[in-house]
């Protein structure tokens, strides 16, 4: 992804949470914790490592939000994504902006972490380096404390094996809530 790709797909995430901040909100209560876990799909950049195309990796995301605010809150995640040749793991940690709206939680984060990506081809082994995620999400209420992640949708930009990767992560699955702030 070119440097002027990179800032359209900042742009775009930037209007997405000034729109969400305009909507209206439902006085409803927002979580104090969520745990997330799910599925995920990431569409690694691995052309930058010498494979002829990008490699479709399956795996796992798991995190957790304490929500400081009804708005505001510090998310960390852990994922690892797998294919036949290569795979590749994080852990990330950053702010998480969340809205309530009726039964759906919209969400949009700014992760920062460690990115590690294993090459079984060759003799590059496994690299970890600086990696930072930049994403959101929708979780549709289910029950009392459970809620569906129906999407989550996130760039992941990554710096290992000496290339710079630029990959989208898509994941969906379960969330739990713990506590409520109130509607104020």
């Amino acid at each position: 992804m070119s440097a002027r790709a990179h800032r359209v797909v900042i742009g775009i995430l930037v209007f997405v949470v000034l729109m969400l901040g305009a909507m209206p909100s439902f006085a409803q209560a927002t979580p104090r914790l969520q745990l997330f876990g799910g599925v995920s799909y990431l569409r690694f950049d691995s052309r930058t490592l010498g494979f002829a195309n990008d490699s479709n990796l399956e795996g796992y995301n798991v995190s957790a939000a304490f929500n400081i605010f009804r708005f505001l809150g510090v998310a960390g995640e852990l994922s690892g994504q797998y294919g036949p040749h290569i795979n590749f793991r994080d852990m990330a940690v950053g702010p998480q902006y969340l809205r309530r709206m009726g039964k759906v939680i919209v969400f949009g984060h700014f992760l920062y972490g460690k990115g590690r990506t294993f090459d079984s081809i060759g003799s590059a082994g496994g690299d970890t380096n600086w990696a930072y995620l930049i994403g959101g999400g929708a979780d549709l209420d289910y029950r009392h404390h459970l809620a569906i992640r129906v999407l989550q949708v996130d760039y992941v930009h990554s710096e290992v094996l000496g290339a710079k990767q630029q990959s989208v992560r898509v994941s969906a699955g379960v969330v739990y809530h713990i506590g409520r702030h109130s509607s104020d």
